[in-house]
């Protein structure tokens, strides 16, 4: 949903003077009270109810283990639809029912229960820091009558979408760099750049708003202590950083790999910018507590999301310890690469779920009035391409990341990937009619290699970055690098474990590292499709249609300046008739359900920092959008009124959102390091 700027500012206004619609003094009139802390969540007796899952024996060659780490309830403030908590979450994650939205007056859903295909291996639940206890507060009028009865609670609780707006872009701000109307007689009236603030009825230092949130937030701990199940499902303590300068996302999923965390989610309220993030973490974060944080959405950050050390104020050595892995996709479309000039003009699989917006403003508003960065910036193979400059500048890389999928639903539905059935993710969806904005999707997933399912486990490869992403299907992906001296050409014909026997011996995995001195580089791939039939009323699963190494490479041009390059290759295809009827979704034909290529590279030159990622794509099938109109009505008049719950799917016919999709992987690139 939209909201015209006015009415925006006229929500901002309203709170920037303090007023209310109840009369009721603002809190700064009031004495300041500082809750009592919480105790720590007690560590829950194991539940009979969730001992039925499979455990799957320790591999030392390591599993492939499919989950989700950014995922919002209804104790996110933007949740605007959401009525599922941490513990509804968990269980929709281990392939419980749900009710999902839409809901009646009542909360009774009003669509058959919902459920996942098959059980995730791990999840985390992500809500919101920030706002945490500022929805407390609005939601109980027993907390505090003051806080409830405030202008900006009253407006969310009469408007859950226009609430959020106010929060998010007024007193809660877009962080610290938030467009908000100078009111000064002094000065005229205009959009300034101001610190962070919270609401007035957070007391004088927040601190109401801070003691309300402990109890959501001791929830989501006891949650993941009560569902992690060592061997069977893990469940991460995690939450999301909401940093978003002048709208810009700069989002980190931050995730904890035990349960020692830290009292209260360090927010850009007491953080302004990821550095500081990061230090009051480590100041917070005592004991057997680590924590890892994953920027999430560059594709909306307008440029921000790979800044470098002196724009930023990062330490290079501080962000490759705290931040190894990024979200390559999610709900809010792709963030691997874009079409476009300076970009990657040549590669057409970057015309991949792409948003028409750039940051947070034009993402709700429709409009933007920060200048846009240019379009090429907000990617994340355009990271990886700027790390190798930075790099050869600085002596290290910031951007050295392995990549992770996930969903971001604001339903509580971790791990809801389907095309052919997908609800929405954060606003109220029709019952019968388009579950979300054309542009969206249902989300993908993380993929993990670890030796077992545990915390431990997980979160070492994670810090490893032996890690990958996919767009929703559960593909097997497995790299291997090292080079033509150490790694034999052969490798796919020896078989799957010896396969990665040799890749471990011979190698490093995704997300490792070669060094130069150790001859040209060799890289083996092995991809298998994911075998549940979705296709065909559940008959049919999808072959994959290729797999490809993407390069990126610093060279010199004529005057000796350092210009960063890519290039796509295409290593391993296979036969296949597959066919799609664009008119039914109906499917036919086969095609190869493995792939597997060993390549070297052929321009290889041993004085240029590269990096090496394998994308792994699926023959095609319908997307989302396309399955949801085939119910649309038959009178049905894209150029007259269409009906509002169906006019999505005149963006088909208009060009703006294709009929068809190619599911994909992406696993964390392999580093060569002269």
């Amino acid at each position: 949903m939209k909201y015209a700027l006015p009415t925006l500012m006229s929500c901002l206004l309203l709170a920037a003077c303090g007023g209310s619609d109840s009369g009721t003094p603002t809190t700064t009139n009031a004495p300041a009270t500082t809750p009592t802390p919480s105790e720590p969540p007690p560590t829950p007796d194991p539940d009979p109810e969730l001992l039925a899952c499979d455990q799957t024996p320790p591999n030392p060659l390591r599993n492939a283990y499919f989950g989700e780490l950014h995922l919002h309830t209804v104790y996110s403030l933007d949740a605007v639809a959401a009525q599922l908590t941490p513990e509804g979450a968990y269980r929709f994650a281990m392939g419980e029912p749900v009710a999902a939205p839409p809901y009646d007056a009542a909360g009774n859903s009003l669509i058959p229960p919902y459920q996942i295909d098959r059980p995730l291996d791990f999840a985390a639940v992500t809500d919101h820091g920030e706002w945490l206890g500022e929805r407390e507060l609005c939601e109980d009028p027993s907390l505090d009558p003051l806080a409830y009865s405030s202008p900006e609670c009253t407006v969310y609780r009469q408007d859950r979408e226009l609430g959020f707006l106010l929060f998010g872009g007024g007193w809660a701000g877009f962080s610290q760099l938030v467009p908000f109307p100078n009111i000064s007689f002094d000065e005229p009236f205009l959009l300034t750049d101001n610190e962070v603030h919270r609401p007035l009825f957070c007391g004088v230092t927040g601190e109401k708003c801070r003691g309300a949130a402990r109890g959501p937030w001791l929830d989501v701990q006891l949650q993941a202590e009560r569902f992690n199940q060592p061997g069977c499902f893990t469940a991460f303590n995690g939450y999301e950083y909401t940093m978003s300068p002048l709208s810009d996302n700069m989002h980190r999923n931050v995730i904890f790999s035990g349960d020692q965390v830290p009292q209260d989610p360090v927010s850009v309220y007491e953080a302004p910018d990821p550095s500081a993030l990061w230090e009051q973490l480590d100041e917070a974060c005592t004991g057997e507590c680590e924590y890892l944080t994953i920027p999430h959405n560059s594709n909306l950050s307008n440029g921000r999301m790979f800044a470098g050390p002196e724009e930023d104020g990062y330490d290079i050595a501080e962000k490759r310890r705290a931040e190894p892995l990024i979200e390559i996709f999610q709900v809010k479309g792709d963030s691997e690469c874009a079409r476009v000039e300076n970009g990657s003009p040549d590669d057409p699989l970057c015309d991949f779920e792409k948003l028409p917006a750039t940051n947070f403003f034009e993402f709700f508003l429709g409009i933007n009035p920060i200048p846009p960065a240019p379009a090429f910036q907000n990617y994340v193979r355009h990271g990886l391409k700027e790390g190798l400059l930075i790099e050869e500048a600085k002596g290290a890389n910031p951007f050295q990341y392995g990549f992770i999928a996930s969903t971001d639903s604001h339903f509580g539905l971790p791990g809801a990937v389907d095309e052919d059935n997908f609800v929405g993710h954060r606003d109220v969806p029709p019952v019968d009619g388009v579950k979300d904005d054309y542009f969206n999707n249902p989300g993908g997933l993380a993929v993990v290699w670890a030796e077992e399912n545990t915390r431990a486990s997980l979160f070492d490869a994670m810090q490893r970055k032996e890690t990958y992403g996919t767009s929703g299907p559960r593909m097997q992906l497995r790299v291997f690098g090292g080079s033509t001296e150490q790694m034999p050409d052969n490798m796919c014909e020896r078989g799957g474990q010896a396969f990665v026997e040799t890749g471990y011996a011979a190698g490093v995995p995704m997300g490792g590292e070669l060094h130069a001195g150790q001859g040209t580089p060799r890289f083996a791939v092995w991809a298998t499709a994911d075998t549940f039939p979705r296709e065909n009323e559940r008959s049919v699963n999808v072959p994959l249609q290729r797999v490809q190494i993407v390069k990126g490479w610093v060279e010199k041009d004529a005057n000796g300046q350092s210009l960063a390059r890519e290039q796509v290759f295409d290593i391993a295809t296979g036969n296949s008739d597959w066919s799609l009827d664009d008119d039914t979704c109906q499917v036919s034909g086969s095609g190869p359900q493995q792939l597997c290529a060993v390549w070297d590279d052929p321009q290889f030159q041993a004085d240029q920092n590269a990096f090496y990622y394998a994308r792994v794509v699926e023959a095609p099938t319908c997307r989302w959008l396309t399955r949801q109109c085939m119910n649309a009505p038959a009178d049905l008049d894209c150029s007259n009124n269409p009906q509002e719950e169906w006019a999505a799917c005149c963006e088909i016919e208009n060009g703006n959102a294709p009929s068809r999709i190619q599911e994909r992987a992406w696993a964390s690139p392999i580093w060569y390091k002269q």
